[in-house]
């Protein structure tokens, strides 16, 4: 009989936790640091090449408008299968049957790719420094302008320096949460898989996520699965905003029934940051052409141009502290 020896099995456990956290450690900071060198690749990123297989999946899955609501919702669940699941299973696949040097080699490099740091910082500073030159002429200000159209819905051909201020900020705020800290999350809780389902899922979301009369029903999954997946890391995100910036004016802004708007973590991370940084964000906007009343997010002053910068550095240390927290609990 083989004796059972309670100490030696909870001890290869220990020591196995230990190895795994290590390994996670240093690949993820393997990762941010490729992606603050190297940044977002611009003409192969993977995403791009997903892009075109989402599109054949609505393509082929897409039910006619005149269908039930019902049956639209149901393709659009088995459509987004499609579009997610086998790229995780290969994954999954491939980490398995890999020897472990080339499975560490894959994992970061499939966080390299999930994670928009640097990217953010890009498209934000492509937008503060037109603003910040003095004096501000009518060509910075359009240069500005079209800048942040790249990362903002609304329109922004008529915006003043305010306005194209509040609209970089808001969108550096929202986005530092879906394109950095969600992905750590998911990579810290479930490893590279984790990672690519939720990235695939955002991806999803931004493409099928809309209430438009084509994709009310069809994209309803795909929105709601990006919310679930980004329920915890975004209130993650609240603490860590509040904790690099002001502590109370933050949490109490998280906290106010305008933060509710619009969906259930992007309103709680821009009321955070706009506390936070001890600014106003939210208010009317244009949309298409029309205007949209937003609820006032946050506390303090109108945005001004030296905010956006103060917002970059919010959510760099915000990075640094989840590094740091990472790390002494490696």
């Amino acid at each position: 009989m083989i004796p059972f020896n309670l100490d030696s099995i909870f001890g290869g456990f220990l020591v196995g936790l230990v190895s795994w956290i290590s390994a996670t450690g240093w690949m993820l900071v393997a990762a941010l640091v490729l992606d603050r060198l190297l940044g977002e690749p611009k003409s192969w990123h993977p995403l791009v090449w997903f892009g075109r297989w989402v599109d054949l999946c609505r393509q082929y899955g897409q039910l006619p408008l005149d269908a039930s609501a019902s049956r639209q919702r149901l393709a659009g669940v088995l459509a987004w299968c499609l579009a997610v699941m086998p790229w995780v299973l290969i994954l999954f696949v491939l980490l398995w049957v890999l020897p472990t040097f080339l499975d560490n080699i894959l994992t970061v490099l499939v966080l390299y790719f999930a994670i928009g740091w640097q990217s953010l910082r890009e498209h934000a500073l492509a937008i503060y420094q037109p603003l910040s030159s003095m004096p501000l002429t009518n060509e910075k200000l359009d240069e500005a302008r079209l800048a942040v159209s790249y990362i903002v819905s609304r329109d922004t051909q008529n915006l003043d320096e305010s306005a194209v201020a509040k609209a970089g900020i808001e969108s550096v705020l929202e986005n530092g949460s879906d394109a950095i800290f969600a992905p750590i999350f998911w990579f810290l809780l479930l490893g590279a898989p984790g990672v690519l389902l939720y990235r695939l899922a955002n991806t999803l979301d931004a493409m099928w996520g809309y209430k438009t009369s084509s994709l009310l029903y069809f994209g309803w999954f795909a929105a709601r699965f990006d919310d679930v997946l980004n329920y915890i890391p975004a209130r993650l995100v609240v603490y860590s905003y509040a904790a690099c910036g002001q502590w109370h004016r933050a949490l109490r802004s998280a906290r106010q029934p305008s933060a509710r708007w619009k969906s259930p973590n992007a309103g709680p991370v821009m009321a955070s940051g706009a506390g936070a940084l001890g600014v106003q964000l939210g208010g009317e906007a244009v949309y298409f052409g029309k205007t949209e009343s937003r609820p006032i997010l946050g506390e303090g002053d109108k945005p001004q141009v030296k905010h956006l910068k103060e917002a970059i550095l919010l959510v760099d240390k915000s990075v640094y502290l989840w590094g740091a927290v990472i790390c002494l609990l490696v």
